[in-house]
């Protein structure tokens, strides 16, 4: 969060906080996420045990949609392996409980989508596409290399036996633009550190009114995004457009981000392009047309 909201938040969120950063600081890094997207899947069985036994899941389904995204917010910061995603995100977004109470446990993941472009899909028990619960045995994928391979697209199709089940899109679509808005918040957190440590003609780079107004606007587009994602969460009739607001204003703050660091930030050393790859590949899920008349009011 760029903003602190510490004095806004329950003692029972800090705590749930706390503790998830607390995990993710010592059980998580992006050197494992590179290499889960060099294929290495001994790092996603180990960190999906470690949230199994923080028992955060099962939290989730209870705590209030607010509380939801703020803790959706910490999970894109630390950008958890895809499949891990996508199962944190079924576990708020559908209702039923025998499937629920397996993913509590531990025994299945879930992979997400609108539509049968399925990110994770590859590595999921069971599949969601709107709502259609549907096992990974009883329908074809066709998995491809994509712009984040730590949550691949996967093209599923002839899809045999499934059940309809319900599921809150609504919801899951303003918890995939808060993990965006985390990524979006890592970036911008980013460009302020190096801004402050890069000197060139003998001043830090922070100091020009270039560099200045570029990361404040970042700032400002990814504090605007956050800001009507906690509104939808009060008010879910603004989900969608929450959602298709992150989907602008953050992979471009990102990209600004990329230019604040000069070179260097269009290369691998760096962890920016990971934020940007999971932000457009989460932008492309759950794009429910919005229509803007139920929001007019007459004069």
């Amino acid at each position: 969060m760029l903003l602190d909201l510490n004095f806004e938040i329950s003692e029972d969120l800090k705590l749930i906080l706390s503790s998830l950063n607390e995990l993710l600081e010592s059980r998580w890094s992006t050197k494992k996420l590179r290499a889960v997207m060099e294929g290495n899947k001994d790092y996603i069985e180990e960190i999906w045990k470690e949230i199994i036994k923080l028992d955060i899941l099962p939290y989730l389904s209870t705590l209030s949609l607010r509380d939801n995204v703020i803790i959706n917010e910490v999970i894109g910061r630390k950008l958890l392996p895809g499949i891990v995603v996508s199962s944190i995100v079924a576990s708020r977004g559908i209702k039923n409980k025998d499937i629920l109470n397996r993913v509590y446990a531990g025994e299945i993941r879930i992979a997400i989508s609108d539509s049968n472009l399925v990110p994770s899909a590859d590595e999921a028990d069971y599949i969601i596409i709107g709502n259609r619960l549907i096992k990974r045995s009883n329908c074809t994928i066709r998995t491809f290399n994509s712009l984040d391979n730590s949550m691949k697209i996967s093209k599923v199709n002839n899809i045999g036996n499934h059940e309809d089940i319900e599921v809150n899109n609504a919801e899951i679509a303003l918890s995939l633009a808060s993990q965006m808005v985390g990524s979006g918040e890592e970036v911008v957190s980013m460009s302020i550190k190096y801004s402050k440590e890069r000197v060139a003609f003998g001043k830090p780079i922070g100091s020009y009114q270039a560099i200045k107004h570029r990361v404040v606007n970042d700032a400002i587009d990814v504090e605007l995004a956050r800001s009507l994602i906690l509104e939808a969460a009060e008010n879910i009739k603004y989900a969608w457009i929450a959602k298709d607001l992150a989907n602008k204003k953050i992979p471009k703050a990102i990209l600004s981000g990329i230019q604040v660091h000069g070179g260097i930030g269009f290369t691998d050393d760096l962890d920016i392009h990971l934020h940007l790859r999971r932000a457009l590949t989460l932008s492309k899920l759950y794009n429910s047309k919005v229509n803007i008349s139920e929001f007019l009011q007459p004069i």
